[in-house]
């Protein structure tokens, strides 16, 4: 049916000027409550239904996922009030495809009510796909714009604390140096005391060599921790047996009646540091005792997968406060009253030049070792 015999027939009068703009576009009238009255042809071919399907039907039918109830409350209070309303719609077709479609909605009216809506509409949905596509370009762009400022944050974090650790590590392998003569001729004269001049000595001047010889030996561990944490050595890999590196490590640890630490039976074979590898677990073991204050269990697993070697290190103590957790690696932090707050940095370095990592979690108190088996 043509359109102006079409419109003719609904009363609607257009010119031929407007005829043809009908002709070329996608038209669509309904009475003043939403229901359809008439679609041209290039309504049909867009919503992919025939005319009969959508004649009598609400406007609705035709209505996607896409827009809010706001929206088209906003819609018909426009039209509702004889007002043109101008926009964009994204409509759903007979087979629940869609499609987008610039509108202009026009009011008719016959004397002070209105009669008809005319919906006027242009397909867009080429256009939008094209801006959607811009769209998602720039925000993946955003994207890899705000990963990238954090790298580059995060890397110049890194460059500026590693200049700060190098000149605090030189700054101490200085004072570590300089303390070492003096500690040495003090350890001296303190083991010229033979055990026969000891017994000559009251109770209290033996506890105060003991002290003395007590003191001595922290320091040089003092000392030695700065001096690891100051000087890089190369590593030494070699075939070890990890359960071996673990009773050896157990020489180092200082642990008291109350607490059990559970060695693993089983054992992995690695190529590794074994020296190294036995100051790692040593200060991982210390930690735990310490953590458990007197009284509880320190766990050691030992597994492996095709690739790594892995170890981890549990203890019964009550945790390590979160706000401490992302700080527990870094130089000179400790929640002890004695040592440097540098056992836990050497290891994770020492850890990281066999190619492995190091981590922490609580409850319970977990630290994992990750280490490659070659």
């Amino acid at each position: 049916m043509k359109t102006a015999t079409a419109l003719k027939k609904l009363n609607l009068d257009i010119s031929e000027f407007e005829e043809r703009l009908f002709d070329h576009s996608v038209v669509g009238i309904t009475d003043n409550e939403g229901t359809i009255v008439y679609v041209n042809k290039n309504f049909c071919k867009i919503s992919k239904y025939p005319s009969d399907e959508l004649i009598g039907e609400n406007f609705r039918i035709l209505k996607s996922d896409e827009h809010s109830h706001e929206f088209w409350e906003k819609l018909w209070d426009t039209i509702s009030s004889g007002n043109v309303w101008e926009g964009e719609i994204k409509n759903k077709t007979k087979d629940n495809s869609t499609y987008w479609v610039k509108t202009v909605i026009i009011p008719i009216t016959e004397g002070n009510l209105i009669k008809n809506f005319v919906s006027i509409q242009n397909n867009i949905s080429k256009e939008k796909e094209i801006q959607n596509r811009l769209l998602k370009m720039e925000d993946d762009l955003l994207k890899q714009n705000v990963t990238l400022l954090s790298q580059v944050e995060k890397k110049s974090e890194e460059l500026v604390k590693s200049e700060r650790l190098a000149t605090i590590g030189t700054m101490a392998s200085r004072v570590a140096h300089d303390l070492k003569n003096p500690l040495t001729i003090i350890h001296t004269y303190a083991d010229m005391l033979t055990p026969e001049i000891l017994t000559k000595l009251d109770i209290q001047d033996r506890e105060k060599w003991f002290r003395l010889q007590t003191s001595v030996l922290d320091m040089n561990r003092i000392i030695e921790d700065v001096l690891d944490f100051a000087r890089t050595t190369e590593i030494k890999k070699k075939k070890t047996s990890f359960l071996s590196v673990l009773r050896l490590a157990m020489n180092h640890v200082k642990t008291s009646y109350g607490i059990t630490i559970n060695l693993p039976d089983s054992d992995v074979s690695l190529k590794c540091d074994a020296r190294k590898m036995e100051g790692v677990m040593s200060n991982l073991l210390n930690n735990a005792v310490h953590a458990v204050d007197g009284q509880g269990e320190v766990d050691v697993e030992i597994s492996s997968d095709s690739k790594n070697l892995i170890v981890k290190v549990k203890d019964s103590g009550p945790g390590i406060p979160e706000n401490d957790l992302e700080k527990i690696f870094e130089p000179m932090y400790t929640t002890k009253t004695t040592g440097t707050g540098l056992g836990l940095v050497i290891s994770k370095s020492i850890v990281e030049q066999h190619g492995g990592t190091i981590s922490v979690s609580n409850k319970p108190t977990t630290f994992t070792v990750i280490v490659p088996l070659s």
